[in-house]
């Protein structure tokens, strides 16, 4: 599968790799909803659940006297706490939890360790706090970097392992990182018995596009950028609503596959998934819409190829496929698909790096109105006449 990569690039594309395996697979869990109340978040009873967390079911903000709490929720159970972060400004509050993180705020600088979490600090103005990165080679953002090549962004994990020493060297007051939500085996045993608080992102995990996109809040709370925060995601939500509404009376619902095979198994967004939600916001018909599962579903090519090989439209094909042929030097059998034939292939690399990475992963996954006008855009072109696609391209 990695035939035609340099081999300079091996480790990264590698790690690349597992990022979308883990995008791809997801967790399962339980519905958490924004009515839980905080003794089943096992917190203070002086602390009142924020409310406005509309979308994202994997953390909570509780708001104390001179204090706030972010709770994780990890694994697979939404009521299984993985972290809590008490965030104060100047006294720090004595509490009776375990195991917490006690932040003063805000954050100085913080080590940032995916281009996601970093577009949404971009988002808030706060690109300048950011201390390390993960590797460079994922990064669309120049000033990102820019920051690098000057010495005042560090790379903490060039290859798939993060340099642990150069991190405890650097000691930023946070990190933040990808992982599925578990610290003990998220998170390298030195780093968590250092104090240098971890926060394991896990907007991956969320169904709902903006579900993700609201994870700008949870970033946000570290810096006192809650005002900003609100502001910049009741802007994209009124945008995607607004752009999913006029959808909603589309008479043609173009029937729509995903993906490529990764070595043995293909890998489709389950019905419940971040994809298929956004696919079928887009006024189209998800051929595994009504599958129950919030990651993915791993499927044979054959199986595949009985649900798909009449879908109108093909999209996210693996991020090297800049032409047909590229997409047949993985599997001839592709020309085989009606999209194939028909010219209905688009892939979300329009701009990339010199490293071939593309922005959608970037800014896209934070963005989620732009991505839902893009998809807007190759299926029904005419809702949209003006617009030029931001992430996707047709396959010729």
């Amino acid at each position: 599968m990695l035939k035609f990569l340099q081999i300079n690039q091996t480790a990264v594309y590698l790690k690349f790799l597992y990022k979308i395996s883990c995008l791809l697979l997801g967790v399962g869990f339980l519905s958490c909803t924004q009515s839980i109340s905080t003794t089943e978040l096992n917190t203070p009873s002086e602390v009142k659940l924020d409310t406005t967390i509309k979308y994202a079911k994997r953390f909570a903000v509780a708001n104390g006297t001179n204090f706030k709490e972010l709770i994780l929720f990890g694994k697979k159970d939404s009521r299984d706490t993985s972290s809590v972060f008490v965030l104060y400004q100047k006294d720090k509050p004595h509490l009776s939890l375990k195991n917490a993180y006690y932040i003063q705020v805000p954050v100085k600088n913080i080590a940032s360790l995916s281009s996601i979490y970093c577009a949404m600090l971009a988002e808030l103005n706060l690109t300048d706090k950011i201390s390390a990165i993960e590797s460079v080679d994922y990064y669309n953002n120049q000033n990102i970097i820019e920051g690098v090549k000057s010495g005042k962004i560090k790379e903490i994990a060039k290859g798939p392992e993060l340099n642990v020493e150069q991190t405890l060297m650097l000691h930023p007051d946070l990190i933040l990182m990808f992982g599925m939500g578990d610290p003990r085996q998220d998170v390298n045993a030195k780093i968590l018995n250092s104090n240098i608080p971890v926060a394991i992102s896990l907007d991956h995990l969320e169904e709902h596009p903006l579900a993700r996109a609201e994870w700008i809040k949870f970033i946000a709370a570290f810096f006192e950028k809650e005002r900003l925060a609100d502001s910049l995601f009741n802007i994209t939500e009124k945008n995607y609503n607004y752009l999913k509404q006029i959808c909603d009376t589309v008479k043609f619902k173009p029937t729509v596959l995903t993906e490529i095979k990764y070595a043995d198994a293909w890998y489709v967004p389950g019905g419940k998934s971040f994809m298929s939600h956004l696919l079928n916001d887009a006024g189209a018909s998800y051929i595994w819409r009504n599958n129950e599962k919030t990651g993915s579903l791993p499927l044979s090519f054959e199986q595949v190829y009985t649900e798909a090989k009449d879908a109108d439209f093909w999209l996210n094909l693996f991020i090297n496929v800049h032409s047909k042929k590229d997409l047949l030097s993985f599997d001839e059998r592709y020309n085989l698909f009606s999209a194939f034939k028909n010219d209905k292939l688009y892939n979300n690399n329009l701009h990339v790096n010199n490293n071939g990475f593309s922005d959608y992963w970037e800014t896209g996954m934070a963005k989620p109105d732009e991505l839902l006008k893009d998809i807007i855009k190759i299926f029904h072109p005419n809702l949209l006449p003006e617009y030029q696609l931001k992430y996707y391209k047709k396959i010729n």
